[in-house]
């Protein structure tokens, strides 16, 4: 109860803070002026001062287009810049608009453009061409200047050959011959001419044929559109302020004059300026006839049109774009809605009456056809009306020319009788001789004069020509009570004017033109001598002004009698005619007096008949079309019935299946509410049973969205583009994946919805996401495999493109990782391999990358380095740690890492070159002793590509047999014969050329070759020591060498090859040499077949014993016969006492175990003495003799076997 007695006084609170709210928060915007203040933007001032912008909610700050320091605001670039949010413009807005600038106008305020082209009284402008040829002063870019071009071109004057000076528009241009014309506001020139003293030429654009408008009020079309209801607050009180100021001309002058400053351009008297302004500005608005602010299309596109032919028009435009597009309000409110009105009320009572008879779908029917004739019958009225104000434009513009043309008849024949004035005041004693000269030469100039008079003391004596003349001879005005008002008055103010019509004494009318005479006095002093008068043919008036001219398409009359003005009697037409509705009225002025012109168009009625007529004609077409669609509908009321049942039957079905299938189903209106939901659909999103209606934010909220998917946009789409919708969403919980699918779909009424299914997805897309893990991640480490790498490599590549900094990237390699995986079982190698590839991430940062290469290889990205000192130290940093123990089973094992560093840009263009070059980077890591790191360098390169072209060769070489042999002797130091000789491997290629073995056994030892290589040498060898030792007592035995990867291949290689000394072993002795790096393997296999080797009889020789990882347990373990001391110890007998020693020990060692030692590398006589001293078996080395092929070993087993 408390609260039901408290709410009004919230209620009221609520509503003042509101208010309050609103009356501080004023709208404020700028109005840049195109010129300095002055009456010309009276409506503007007076909307402000007069409140009318405040009442809109606005707070304008009207700036001048000069400022204190002398410079300018240009309006446009005041506009564009954001500075003001309105501008005054001209023409130029056409022009800018056509330049690129996107404008609106708002509201022209000046029907008619005031410029005008003023020269001095001494310049003669009599017409177009003439103007054309002399120097034109006018603003650059400026809509007067675009007045002047147009008005040339229309007249056929080549706009190209004007020459237009950059100089100020004021009289002291033209005074100082700085230019000859002026391209300026009338009202402007003629007021500072007349400050000066100065008589003045003008021409108006207007006058021959361009009808532009004149002063409009625009702004930008981004504003117009953010702003709307802005812009058109500001129109309606802008206008409202015009009507104010057009009706308060001398109040809003006076105030314009007396508080706003002028900066550039002054006056002598700037109150009798504004003034002035506001007696002629009606000549520009057409104020009242033409409502402030109309807007004539037609006008607008004809505008367009000669811009666009003087070449303005830089990017063509439909001219109807750059109009304000908020209606304009209506004249009649009452009118214009009173129809609508109308209509609502009648069809309401028709419905009603419909619905009470049990037949809406007639009654719609007929309440529609009711509505349809009375907004016909409303836009009737609004097209006669529209029609009434294009005639009374038409009318007044045609009104103007003919006003222009009556004042330039007028002026030319007062300053043919001001010319009479003064010349007879130069000679008051004239004769009559001198008068009819003179008065010839004034007629012939002139033929529109009727007759020239002078009357001294107002009785005329003077007049030409007399025939015809003569009862006017004598006349005294004072006695003629018809004239004589008039001549008081031209002498009463001392200026000329014009009487009349009148009827003249010798017959006829016309028009009398009279200027008062006044000579010096022998005093000095003025003193009335007469007057002289000039009668005007009317007729040859009015038809130079146009007024007979049966297409003027006017009815006309002509007030002010004497030249009184409006209070004047009417002389030309019917004097009713001023007060028929939609006349036109325009003011002639002329030297002391003026006439009013009324004008109403002579209209048959058949342009507005012609548009009533096409309305009807639509409005009937349309009223079939509507009715028939109407019936249409009544049609399929009674069908929807019937679908009614057959619906809820089929939703009753698809209800049974959503809940077999586990699918909802949900329905969206074409207003973004989902206003049906299955309980299916309420299950899979969690929704409240009772929730009837969902907004779509609160539908959308339901899922998470991910980026770059707008679900409420989505929607919206497939409602207003008929799309369809199928997007994969997981819910807020994000437990649950759901599959959203959204159909438009039309109901009865035309008006589309969307028909959707929410499908629950979760187990499949938990099967893809792991599907997608295991197609980019390596099964075991979890990291990226070669392809996601790969990938990421392009990525970082192009992105280091655009960044100009660089990527590391690093090929890994775990040494010694083979021993662990064979002694430790492969699951044990797995394990490593996950630690080492913890240890790896552990040393790069997140952004960079980690990727499983293959086997214990790994590959890093490292992003965004600025030099590699970043990438040597994360390197180090990575062999520290992977030189660590791991530990498995109990047991601490090393294994340690060789890397290789590759760097983009400068090592590679693409990734695979960059995985490439880091490669060889890490191989050179293996040749240099392993566990370190080392940067792709340009000679890798280069090594690498002639090793990959050597390996081709190489295997070109095996298949086609290129590969020889050649025999080194092993002489014995007892005999000094050959006991035994070395195949070692040779390769001759095609073109003569040899190539060294210390490049190819090396090559075919890592590429695997090795095993082929040794094969054939062996076979070779055999065969030609066989032959050898064909007819020999003691043959010659033959030691072959074989490489440790024979012992690990997985192929029918070892069997082959062992086959081979088998058979080879029965005719002739052979030993085997082998390296003690395949004795640290310990491999079952290599010790199976050494003892079968042993078993053949053939013998084991370590090679290069002494430089290896030497164990005693190999003499013991392994069959071994003979040990070769390596050449590394040869070499230092007489230099080094410790490799003597070492020597000394090796041969007392394989004396004691009963094994041959051979001593290679003796190349001097002091090295064989020394061996043979300590009772070393057999030697082999340059000294004896050099490797030879076939030919040469055996000629020297001949000669030895000669010599003994």
């Amino acid at each position: 109860m408390v609260y039901f007695t408290k709410w009004p006084t919230w209620f009221m609170k609520i509503f003042f803070l509101l208010w309050c709210t609103h009356v501080q928060a004023l709208d404020r915007v700028v109005l840049q002026l195109k010129w300095e203040h002055e009456f010309q933007f009276a409506g503007y001032y007076a909307a402000l001062w007069q409140g009318y912008y405040e009442r809109e909610g606005l707070e304008v700050d009207i700036r001048s287009w000069a400022t204190p320091e002398g410079k300018v605001k240009l309006p446009l670039e005041e506009l564009l810049s954001g500075r003001a949010q309105f501008a005054i413009g001209g023409n130029d807005i056409l022009l800018n608009q056509g330049h690129g600038f996107d404008l609106k106008v708002v509201a022209p305020i000046f029907q008619r453009s005031p410029v005008a082209l003023v020269s001095l009284k001494s310049t003669p402008m009599q017409n177009v061409d003439q103007v054309a040829k002399l120097r034109l002063a006018a603003v650059p870019d400026d809509d007067t200047a675009l007045d002047a071009r147009a008005m040339f071109m229309m007249n056929g004057v080549d706009a190209g050959r004007l020459t237009f000076v950059q100089e100020p528009l004021t009289m002291e241009t033209l005074l100082q011959d700085k230019a000859d014309v002026l391209v300026t506001f009338r009202i402007s020139a003629e007021t500072r001419a007349k400050e000066l003293g100065l008589e003045l030429n003008i021409i108006s654009p207007s006058d021959y044929g361009v009808q532009f408008y004149g002063d409009t009020l625009y702004t930008t079309s981004e504003f117009a559109h953010q702003h709307p209801e802005l812009v058109e607050r500001f129109r309606r009180a802008t206008l409202d302020g015009w009507r104010y100021a057009l009706d308060h001309k001398q109040e809003v002058a006076d105030r314009i004059s007396a508080t706003l400053p002028r900066y550039i351009y002054h006056y002598d008297d700037f109150t009798a300026y504004n003034r002035a302004f506001a007696q002629i500005i009606d000549n520009y608005t057409f104020y009242p006839v033409v409502e402030l602010g109309h807007v004539n299309l037609k006008r607008w596109k004809r505008t367009y049109d000669i811009l666009e032919r003087l070449g303005e028009i830089e990017q063509p435009y439909d001219p109807a774009s750059l109009l304000f597009s908020k209606p304009r309000e209506s004249q009649q409110p009452w009118m214009d809605t009173q129809w609508l009105v109308l209509a609502v009320v009648g069809a309401v009572v028709l419905l009603g009456v419909a619905f009470l008879n049990g037949k809406p779908a007639y009654g719609l029917q007929i309440a529609v056809l009711v509505l349809l004739i009375f907004v016909e019958q409303g836009l009737e009225a609004w097209v006669k009306r529209d029609y009434q104000i294009q005639q009374s434009v038409s009318a007044l513009e045609t009104l103007a020319k003919v006003r222009y043309r009556l004042e330039q008849v007028i002026s030319r024949n007062l300053a043919e009788l001001t010319g009479a004035a003064a010349f007879i005041a130069a000679n008051p004693d004239l004769t009559q001789a001198q008068f009819n000269d003179y008065a010839k030469n004034v007629l012939k100039l002139d033929p529109q004069l009727i007759n020239l008079a002078a009357a001294p003391d107002l009785v005329i004596k003077y007049i030409y020509p007399l025939p015809g003349n003569e009862a006017a001879l004598g006349l005294n005005y004072r006695l003629n009570e018809q004239q004589l008002p008039a001549i008081l008055r031209a002498i009463e103010f001392n200026e000329p004017l014009v009487a009349g019509p009148v009827n003249l004494v010798q017959g006829g009318q016309a028009l009398i033109g009279r200027a008062p005479v006044r000579v010096l006095n022998t005093e000095g002093e003025h003193q009335l001598w007469g007057i002289v008068s000039a009668p005007v043919d009317v007729a040859s008036v009015y038809r130079e002004a146009g007024l007979l001219d049966p297409a003027l398409g006017l009815r006309v009359s002509i007030r002010g009698k004497d030249g009184l003005g409006k209070d004047g009697e009417t002389f030309f037409g019917r004097p009713e005619l001023f007060d028929e509705p939609g006349v036109v009225t325009q003011p002639v002025s002329f030297s002391g007096g003026s006439w009013q012109i009324g004008a109403v168009a002579e209209s048959t009625g058949e342009g507005v008949s012609a548009r009533l007529i096409g309305l009807r004609v639509v409005f009937a077409l349309v009223t079939l079309l509507i009715m028939l669609l109407l019936f249409s509908q009544t049609q399929r009321i009674n069908s929807r019935r019937h679908f009614q049942k057959v619906s809820k039957r089929h939703a009753q079905f698809l209800h049974e299946v959503e809940t077999v299938a586990k699918v909802g189903g949900w329905r969206m209106n074409s207003d973004g509410i989902v206003y049906e939901l299955s309980r299916q659909a309420q299950q899979l999103l969690n929704v409240e049973s009772a929730a009837e209606q969902i907004s779509l934010e609160d539908f959308v909220a339901y899922f998470m969205c991910p980026s770059g998917v707008n679900l409420v946009q989505a929607l919206r789409d497939v409602l207003d583009k008929n799309v369809e919708l199928d997007l994969e969403l997981q819910t807020c919980n994000e437990d649950v994946w759901l599959r959203v699918i959204a159909d438009p779909v039309r109901d009865e009424h035309g008006v589309v919805e969307i028909v959707g299914a929410i499908q629950d997805i979760t187990e499949q897309k938990r099967a893809d996401a792991k599907i997608e893990h295991q197609a980019n991640y390596d099964g075991l480490t979890n990291l990226p495999n070669r392809l996601l790498f790969r990938d990421r490599l392009h990525s970082a590549m192009a992105r280091t493109t655009r960044s100009g900094k660089k990527v590391a990237l690093l090929f890994v390699d775990l040494d010694n990782f083979k021993t662990i995986n064979d002694n430790y079982g492969h699951r044990e190698g797995d394990l490593v391999l996950c630690e080492a590839a913890a240890r790896v991430q552990r040393c790069v940062r997140a952004s960079d990358t980690v990727g499983r290469h293959s086997g214990d290889e790994f590959t890093v990205i490292l992003h965004d380095l600025e030099n590699e000192t970043t990438a040597a130290n994360i390197a180090e940093m990575m062999v520290g740690d992977l030189s660590k123990a791991f530990r498995i089973r109990g047991v601490e094992v090393y294994s340690g890492a060789s890397i290789g560093i590759a760097l983009y840009p400068g090592d590679a263009e693409t990734a695979e070159e960059l995985i490439i070059n880091a490669d060889q980077a890490m191989y050179e890591v293996k040749k240099s002793g392993r566990n370190g790191w080392h940067f792709y360098t340009e000679e890798m390169q280069r090594k690498s590509e002639y090793r990959h072209q050597l390996y081709n060769a190489l295997v070109t070489a095996i298949h086609e047999d290129e590969l020889t042999f050649h025999l080194q002797p092993i002489v014995s130091t007892r005999s000094g014969k050959t006991i035994a000789c070395e195949a070692l491997a040779r390769w001759q290629r095609r073109d003569g050329s040899w190539i060294s073995p210390v490049e190819f056994v090396p090559l075919a030892e890592e590429t695997g070759l090795i095993n082929q290589v040794d094969y054939l040498i062996t076979e070779k060898s055999i065969a030609a020591l066989q032959q050898i030792n064909a007819n020999r007592k003691h043959p010659v035995a033959l030691s072959v060498n074989v490489s440790p990867r024979l012992f690990q291949t997985k192929d029918q290689a070892l069997d082959r090859w062992l086959g081979l000394m088998r058979s080879a072993s029965q005719s002739l002795p052979i030993v085997v040499e082998i390296t003690e790096r395949l004795l640290t393997a310990e491999s079952n296999r290599t010790e199976s077949t050494l003892h079968q080797l042993a078993d053949m009889g053939i013998g084991i020789s370590i090679d290069d014993f002494g430089t290896g990882y030497s164990s005693l347990s190999y003499l013991t373990r392994f069959p071994v016969s003979k040990l070769k001391i390596d050449r590394s110890f040869i070499s230092c007998i007489g230099l080094n006492k410790t490799s003597e020693t070492l020597i000394e020990t090796i041969l007392v060692m394989a004396e004691k175990l009963g094994i041959d030692v051979v001593a290679e590398g003796v190349e001097t006589t002091h090295q064989l003495e020394y061996l043979s001293k300590l009772n070393c078996h057999s030697v082999q080395g340059y000294l004896l003799a050099k490797p030879a092929d076939v030919q040469v070993f055996a000629a020297r087993v001949r000669q030895e076997d000669e010599v003994a």
